[in-house]
């Protein structure tokens, strides 16, 4: 957040949450908090995409553990598999995940909700994993489609990013990806995605 010019304590009273908060190491929060911290974060920095810029300005090499294995995996599929076993084990955010038909459909589900995902909270999803093949692999790898509950925003910030088509005010929210690619081997994690060749090549896709 910090490198998006949001001081983690400003976010914190935006959500009505201790200032301090960050600095406990401790420190829970419920899903009903984590959710008005991310719809803090929307509305401190109103620029379409924020979970997108989040995801692409972290630092691999500075994840905790339980995702930083995801990028020591075997391939893309181990990946995921791996934050879908820590998700179900330690989290209450579950990934549902379904391959079939040469698509591989991901959906994220949160247990003890009351009320909708932010939208921002949906996008790091999505992006995370996506990032998680194009680091792993090393390859600019597309989803075949992603679809949003959300109406579209005009910004045509999500198609550039998936580099697919988005379909908004869809049933759920989905990551659809290629099945091929998950058997794509990792070859290690890669520093953050500002440093790839692609990055600064109008982000080619790897299939058109």
């Amino acid at each position: 957040m910090e490198r998006l010019g949001l001081p983690a304590s400003a976010v914190l009273r935006q959500a009505r949450l201790p200032a301090t908060l960050h600095l406990n190491e401790h420190a829970f929060v419920t899903t009903a908090q984590y959710f008005a911290l991310w719809r803090a974060l929307e509305e401190l920095y109103a620029k379409p995409a924020l979970g997108i810029r989040l995801v692409e300005a972290a630092d691999t090499a500075i994840h905790p553990p339980s995702t930083l294995a995801a990028f020591h995996a075997r391939n893309y599929r181990d990946g995921i598999a791996r934050i879908a076993r820590f998700k179900r084990l330690c989290s209450p955010e579950q990934l549902h995940v379904a391959d079939e038909n040469g698509e591989c459909t991901i959906s994220s589900e949160w247990l003890y909700a009351n009320e909708p995902t932010p939208a921002v909270a949906t996008d790091v999803a999505f992006a995370f994993l996506v990032e998680l093949g194009r680091r792993g692999t090393g390859q600019h790898l597309v989803p075949l489609r992603v679809e949003l509950t959300r109406p579209d925003d005009k910004s045509g910030a999500h198609r550039d990013y998936f580099g697919c088509p988005v379909r908004y005010g869809a049933a759920r929210d989905l990551l659809v990806l290629r099945s091929a690619d998950l058997d794509c081997p990792f070859s290690g994690p890669q520093p953050r995605a500002s440093r790839y060749p692609y990055a600064r090549a109008g982000r080619r896709a790897r299939r058109a």
